[in-house]
């Protein structure tokens, strides 16, 4: 489950976990330390009404008591009134008797007091050294920790920042615009990383163009000796060579129009121009740039309308139904469509491969050397360009492709 997650997310879950850690911590050790103070100030108050319990016994001077007040630096509160506040208004936080005698501890306006009562004494005292619990120091600490993780974040998150935007580029250029530039802003590996893949895009489009260059001279050199090569030919009388030849450089020119077709949809400036049409003027097309006989097709047509490239659509549907009459064992196809798939059906074996292996381009069984091995892989593409699906299937010796439009 964690390989699924982006790095920005596991980042961000990591110093989420962090801060909770931080303030759960930090809420354990104040809580903590607030009952060690506590019964730190507990112990203290206990060791001062002892003494002063044990003195009251001995019948003390002014002078030993001023002495006690300043040794365990306590204040006599001598008010009566201030003295009934503190005892029905006073928080008391214990009450001990003893076989001295009886002393409180109150918590009165922030400040802590010790009563101790034995026989004719009552004495209240004001603690001048309540060592108060200070929780600023440990909201200040506290703070500072967070400060220091959220800026720790930040820097992560500014030195991941030029990955999230090579990952943008990449993705661009995984969609077919091979015009973007990288910029390394960094000399780390992620810059590094940038240079190389820019390094690469570069490579990547030379090799394009000289590969769209190399193919667009020589189909332009092939064409015009094969044009004058078959008006040479007609003029044969020899009808077996004539036939021959004809049938030769027919091979030779659908080759290089498959090769100009291939070209167009691979080129990296491949546009296509969609328009709202009907399937039957998508057929009507096929039919004429096929120049056969109708009598090889037969069709149930369930006419819908789509937006396609007519002109690349219609090439499509041509190889599929090419194939289909070429490979078939009766010559024959049968096209059924309808507004979700559009299927040409012919008789004969079940393909050896899967279908992945035909949409390459060039590949082809052995028994198929006829063929050029390019019109699967034309088909797929159109299809792929338009956003639908190609798919195949055997059923009782019948082979099915199907173009998946919904």
């Amino acid at each position: 489950m964690i390989k699924n997650i982006s790095i920005s997310s596991f980042i961000n879950a990591i110093f989420t976990i962090a801060v909770v850690a931080i303030l759960i911590t930090f809420a354990l050790f104040i809580n903590l330390d607030m009952q060690k103070h506590q019964i730190m100030q507990k112990n203290r108050y206990e060791i001062i009404a002892e003494n002063f319990l044990s003195v009251f016994n001995k019948k003390p001077s002014k002078s030993q008591l001023d002495k006690l007040y300043e040794q365990f630096k306590v204040k006599q509160v001598k008010s009566r009134e201030e003295k009934l506040n503190i005892l029905n208004y006073g928080y008391a936080l214990s009450i001990k008797k003893t076989y001295l005698g009886t002393y409180r501890i109150y918590l009165y306006d922030s400040e802590y007091y010790l009563y101790a009562q034995q026989l004719g004494y009552n004495l209240m005292l004001k603690d001048l050294h309540s060592n108060k619990y200070n929780i600023a120091v440990i909201i200040l600490i506290l703070v500072l920790s967070l400060s220091t993780i959220l800026f720790l974040y930040i820097i992560l998150k500014r030195k991941l920042k030029p990955l999230k935007e090579l990952n943008c580029e990449i993705t661009k250029f995984s969609k077919g615009n091979l015009d973007i530039k990288i910029k390394p802003k960094s000399n780390d590996e992620i810059g590094e990383i940038a240079k190389n893949f820019d390094a690469a895009i570069t490579l990547i489009n030379n090799q394009t163009e000289s590969k769209n260059l190399f193919m667009r001279n020589m189909m332009h050199e092939l064409k015009t000796p094969i044009t004058k090569a078959m008006f040479i030919a007609e003029t044969l009388e020899d009808e077996r060579s004539k036939m021959m030849l004809q049938k030769a450089f027919k091979r030779m020119d659908d080759i290089i129009k498959e090769l100009a077709t291939v070209e167009r949809i691979t080129s990296k400036t491949s546009v296509i121009y969609k328009e709202v049409t009907s399937f039957f003027n998508i057929y009507k097309k096929t039919l004429e740039i096929m120049m056969i006989e109708s009598s090889n097709i037969s069709s149930k047509i369930n006419d819908f309308t789509f937006e396609v490239d007519i002109s690349l659509f219609s090439v499509a549907l041509k190889n599929l139904i090419d194939n289909g009459i070429k490979f078939s064992t009766d010559k024959k196809v049968s096209v059924i469509v309808d507004k979700k798939r559009i299927d040409v059906i012919s008789k004969g074996c079940k393909l050896k491969y899967k279908l992945d292996y035909y949409t390459e381009p060039f590949s082809q069984e052995e028994k198929r050397a006829d063929g050029f091995g390019l019109g699967l892989y034309i088909v797929k593409t159109i299809v792929n360009m338009h956003k639908y699906k190609l798919n195949y299937s055997y059923k009782d010796g019948y082979n099915y492709f199907s173009i998946i439009t919904a």
